[in-house]
C-alpha cells in the first residue's frame, strides 16, 4: 500500500494476489460454463476483499478508508434503493420465492463489486486502475490462449482477417473472443490512459493492450459509444472550467430527458418505423419490444415489477408460447428494463441520480478532472444501454465505478497529460 508504511516488497505482492485473483475470477467469462458455475467462478473476487479487510486491520489508514467509504455509499445507495423497491413491488405483486432469490442473488454480486474496489481502491490509491487493467487483461489474455489452442493460429488469424473484410462477421476464434462483460471495460481503460493516466512508458503499453483487445472483442455498439466519449472528453478541454461544468450537467440532463424519450418511442412503434426504414438489423429486438409493451403503460401510475421481472417474463414466453418468437432471455435494452421493473417514478430517480446527482457530487466534492472521468465513462456506458444489458454486468460495473473513485486519490505530477490547460487540480490534503 502506498501509504501504510508497507515495504515495496510487499506492495508488489500485495498487487500480485489482486491481479491473479481477477484474472481467475474472469475465466468464468469463457462462455464454456453455466450461469450457476459462472457465478461460483466470479466469486473468487473475495479473496481480494479479504486480503482488503485485513491490510485495513493491520495498517489502519482511516483516511483512506473515509474517501472510499464516501464513494462506496454513493454506489450503494442506489443499489439499496432498488432492491427495497423491488422488495415492495414482489411483495405487492405476490412473486414467487425463487422469482425473488433471483433477483436478491444477482444483488449481491453488486455489492461484491463495490467491496472489491473498495478494498483495491484502499490498497493501492490510483494505482488501483492499473492493477484491475492487469487483472481483467491477464483473464483475457489466458481466455485467448485457450480459444488459439482450440482453433489453432492459422484458423484464428483468417477468422480475424474474416471479421476486418467482411464487415464485421463474427465466426471461430473472433466470435469466441467476444467475451462481452470483459470486452467492453477496455473502452473505460482507453478513456483513461489516454486522458488521465500519468505520461509513461507503462501507460503507452497499457493503452495498445487496451485498444487491442477491445477491437478483438468486437462489441458494436461499444464501438459506436466509445468514439463518442472520446469526442466529448477532447471538447472539454478547450472549455473554461464553469463553461465545462454547465456543460457536463446540461448533457447529463439531456440525456435524461432523451432516454424517457426512447422509452415512448419503443413503445408507440416509431423506433421500429426508423429501423425498417433505414434497413438496420435489430437481431429480434423489435419483436420483443413489440411483445413486451403489454406488459407497461407511458404513465406516472405505472409502478413497475421488481428487479429481474424481464428477465424472467422472457424466458416464461419463450417456454410457453413459441408462436412469440421470444429468442432472448432479456430486453437487450437496459433503457426500457429499467423503465418496466422500477417504473414511472423509480426509472426517473435512477436516471436522475445515476447521471445529474453523481456528476454534481464528483464535481463538489473531488475537482473537475474526476468529474470529467466519471462523466465521459457514463457517456461511454450509457450509450451501451440502448441495445444492451450492461447494466449490471460484473466487470463492467467493477471498473466503471472504480474509475473516479481511485482517481480521486489522484496527486498531480509534470507526468500529467496537459490535454486540459485550464483544469484545476483538487489540492490533496
Amino acid at each position: 500500500m502506498i501509504d501504510t508504511g508497507e515495504t515495496e516488497k510487499k506492495r508488489t505482492v500485495l498487487e500480485l494476489i489482486y491481479i491473479i485473483a481477477l484474472a481467475m475470477s474472469t475465466m468464468g467469462e469463457t462462455g464454456a460454463y453455466s450461469s450457476e458455475v459462472t457465478r461460483a467462478i466470479k466469486a473468487i473476487g473475495v479473496i481480494i476483499v479479504i486480503m482488503g479487510a485485513v491490510a485495513l486491520f493491520i495498517s489502519g489508514n482511516f483516511e483512506r478508508v473515509k474517501t472510499a467509504s464516501r464513494f462506496t455509499g454513493i454506489y450503494a445507495f442506489m443499489l439499496v434503493c432498488i432492491i427495497a423497491w423491488s422488495v415492495f413491488l414482489w411483495i405487492i405483486n405476490l412473486e414467487s420465492i425463487d422469482f425473488i432469490l433471483r433477483g436478491v442473488a444477482k444483488f449481491m454480486y453488486q455489492f461484491l463489486v463495490l467491496l472489491i474496489i473498495f478494498s483495491g481502491v484502499y490498497l493501492f490509491g490510483e494505482r488501483a486502475i492499473y492493477t484491475t487493467f492487469y487483472g481483467i487483461a491477464l483473464g483475457n489474455t489466458i481466455i485467448m490462449a485457450m480459444n488459439l489452442a482450440t482453433f489453432g493460429p492459422v484458423e484464428s488469424l483468417n477468422s480475424v482477417i474474416m471479421m476486418i473484410t467482411g464487415g464485421g462477421e463474427q465466426t471461430g476464434f473472433v466470435r469466441a473472443m467476444e467475451i462481452h462483460d470483459v470486452t467492453f471495460t477496455f473502452g473505460f481503460f482507453i478513456i483513461y490512459f489516454l486522458f488521465f493516466a500519468r505520461h509513461n512508458k507503462e501507460r503507452v503499453a497499457c493503452l495498445l493492450i487496451s485498444v487491442f483487445y477491445f477491437l478483438l472483442g468486437w462489441k458494436r455498439i461499444a464501438m459506436a459509444a466509445l468514439p463518442a466519449a472520446l469526442f466529448l472528453g477532447i471538447i472539454l478541454g478547450r472549455m473554461k472550467p464553469k463553461t465545462r461544468k454547465g456543460f457536463m450537467k446540461f448533457v447529463m440532463w439531456m440525456i435524461v430527458i432523451g432516454s424517457f424519450g426512447y422509452i415512448v418511442i419503443t413503445n408507440v412503434g416509431i423506433f421500429e418505423q426508423i429501423t425498417d426504414y433505414l434497413g438496420l438489423d435489430t437481431m429480434g429486438r423489435n419483436e420483443v419490444y413489440n411483445y413486451i409493451k403489454q406488459y407497461y403503460s407511458i404513465s406516472i401510475g405505472f409502478v413497475g415489477y421488481g428487479f429481474e421481472y424481464t428477465t424472467v417474463l422472457l424466458q416464461k414466453i419463450a417456454a410457453a408460447n413459441p408462436e412469440a418468437h421470444i429468442g432472448v432471455s432479456a430486453i437487450h435494452n437496459n433503457i426500457l428494463t429499467v423503465y418496466i421493473e422500477l417504473g414511472f417514478v423509480g426509472f426517473w430517480a435512477w436516471i436522475v441520480y445515476t447521471l445529474v446527482f453523481q456528476l454534481n457530487w464528483m464535481i463538489n466534492h473531488w475537482g473537475e478532472k474526476t468529474a470529467m472521468l466519471f462523466f465521459m465513462c457514463e457517456i461511454y456506458i450509457f450509450m451501451t444501454y440502448t441495445t444492451d444489458n450492461t447494466l449490471y454486468y460484473f466487470y463492467t460495473s467493477l471498473v466503471l465505478r472504480l474509475m473516479p473513485m481511485a482517481y480521486a486519490f489522484h496527486k498531480p505530477t509534470e507526468q500529467d497529460i496537459r490535454y486540459w490547460p485550464w483544469v484545476k487540480e483538487r489540492k490533496i490534503t
